[in-house]
């Protein structure tokens, strides 16, 4: 977006010689000042807060306030789209180069022939060490002494008064008074923007980097989750189960699972919803290469626990761990119920929910003995809690790290209480220490003992809350029929312990043991997943 401030400001800026103008540093020629370069940053991410609108509509808005300073100055002007870059001390050099290879070579910027103009500290710091002279814009002076101090609102200080104003925005004086024109037209013209961009900052799950927490290595948890192996293992849980026609997968992740729902379902509609900036744009990814062949499909960034779709309009509603995190970043039980209603709402009678994601053990609160292994790892030592490190410790010594983190962060920031301290008490049986506690707690440590990659992520979400009946129970309630099929049971709704996980994580790692009379007795291990088929 552009400000009236920001007009003005070049307008005025532009009518002197550049020896006039409040440079910081040296000036690069005498002037004047003869083209303008918008270097349009993020062009490829357009579904968090910070870029909430898609390129085409910015740089129609960008073109528009340009045009009024090209017709009025008699300058030129450039719209140079940017991808995205991530935090990084070399942002000017990764711009500048950019800025070079998009535009063929046609474009060289450098201190002898270019000002930047930025009211950005950070990006003013990395340009002023590669020598370049700035105009400061909103920003009243640099060095930032303390908090940034400016002498006009700035456009997220605008943008935020927007967002305040809410559908009243075009009415609001604070709004009317910065917004430049040129974006006021735009949004306007295209309404939809303005309605994304009051969404993106209403949805209390997501981040302003448009993700549900920014500790998730997005590439990593891909790669686990749509390994092909895995990949198709899930889809061969939930194939039979789909009734064709309008299938919404919720919780898409980057559409990996959509691929196989697309080839065997070609006269279906799909419809993809994903909360995370980043996995929209790797659903996008895979359209644009026709991962999905000539199957109709659609992805929104939604929040899956607000109404999308009409009532009785969806035949198969999918959620493949989806609804764990549904309970964790959001309301636990509240939200999860509402949830579990609303899809009731938006599917047509005979319409399915099928939900495959991890589920609790039966007996929960069962005391039970958990034996660690303490000799296929290391010591913690330094520990700063890197994947290499936890990768190399002992399944014990991990233990210990994961009752102290787990959902630890939640508690950290209000969200939860003390209630989700992991609680154990170590014991010593016949020389073998054992960890003591509910089975619950210990389920939660095997199912995400080897989450390395996103450990400070996966320990902020909580997977045992409901066994299998109780799980029944929620969907009962909020209007279904249990789908089961006794006599063929991996057909339709069911819970089981994985056997992948037993034989590459669990033998020689742990054990689970309970207390028969003055000693212990071996337990097999509990469930760990389930498929629940559910009709309306």
């Amino acid at each position: 977006m552009n400000t009236r401030f920001q007009e003005a400001e070049l307008f005025r800026l532009m009518a002197k010689p550049l020896v006039d103008l409040p440079i910081l540093g040296t000036p690069p020629g005498s002037g004047p000042i003869t083209q303008l370069v918008f270097a349009v940053t993020s062009a490829n991410q357009s579904n968090s807060r910070y870029n909430p609108v898609p390129l085409e509509v910015r740089t129609i808005g960008v073109d528009r306030f340009a045009r009024r300073l090209k017709d009025a100055m008699g300058i030129t002007y450039r719209i140079v789209p940017i991808p995205h870059f991530g935090p990084t001390g070399r942002f000017a050099k990764f711009l500048l180069k950019e800025l070079e290879e998009a535009t063929e070579g046609d474009l060289e910027l450098m201190p002898g022939n270019t000002i930047l103009f930025s009211s950005t500290p950070s990006v003013i710091a990395q340009f002023r060490e590669l020598g370049f002279s700035v105009l400061l814009g909103e920003l009243k002076e640099f060095p930032v002494k303390g908090a940034p101090a400016f002498i006009a609102p700035t456009p997220t200080e605008v943008l935020k008064e927007a967002v305040n104003a809410g559908e009243a925005w075009a009415t609001h004086a604070g709004v009317r008074t910065g917004l430049h024109p040129a974006t006021f037209s735009v949004w306007q013209d295209f309404p939809d923007v303005v309605r994304r961009i009051l969404r993106l900052h209403r949805d209390p799950l997501l981040t302003d980097q448009g993700s549900l927490t920014e500790m998730r290595n997005y590439s990593t948890y891909a790669q686990g989750m749509g390994h092909q192996a895995i990949l198709e293992l899930k889809y061969k849980d939930i194939k039979n189960a789909i009734v064709p026609g309008k299938i919404v997968d919720e919780g898409c992740a980057d559409g990996a699972l959509l691929v196989p729902i697309a080839r065997d379902f070609p006269d279906s509609d799909l419809i993809g919803i994903e909360i995370t900036g980043e996995f929209m744009a790797r659903c996008r990814e895979r359209q644009r290469a026709g991962e999905y062949g000539g199957t109709y499909i659609h992805f929104h960034q939604r929040n899956i626990t607000e109404p999308i779709f009409e009532p009785n309009s969806v035949d198969t509603v999918i959620c493949n761990s989806t609804t764990h995190e549904l309970w964790s970043y959001g309301g636990q039980a509240k939200t999860l119920r509402a949830y579990l209603r609303e899809k009731q709402r938006q599917l047509r009678p005979g319409g399915r929910i099928i939900i495959r994601d991890v589920c609790g053990p039966d007996q929960k609160e069962e005391e039970v003995f958990l034996w660690c292994n303490d000799a296929d790892g290391g010591n913690a030592g330094e520990w700063t809690g890197k994947a290499a490190e936890l990768a190399k410790l002992s399944t014990a010594e991990r233990f210990e790290k994961f009752a102290g983190q787990f959902l630890r962060d939640l508690r950290n920031e209000g969200r939860r209480g003390e209630e989700t301290v992991l609680k154990f008490r170590a014991e010593t049986r016949g020389g073998k220490k054992y960890f003591v506690m509910p089975l619950k707690s210990a389920m939660e440590f095997l199912s995400r003992k080897d989450y390395v990659d996103n450990w400070d992520s996966e320990l902020n979400e909580e997977f045992t809350f409901w066994n299998f009946g109780e799980w029944k129970g929620e969907l009962a309630a909020a209007g279904f029929r249990i789908l089961e099929n006794p006599n063929v049971p991996t057909e339709l709704s069911r819970a089981y312990c994985n056997p992948w996980m037993v034989e590459h994580r669990f033998k020689g790692k742990v054990e689970l043991l309970r207390a028969k009379g003055d000693g212990l007795e071996a337990m097999a291990y509990p469930v760990t997943n389930m498929v629940l088929v559910a009709e309306k």
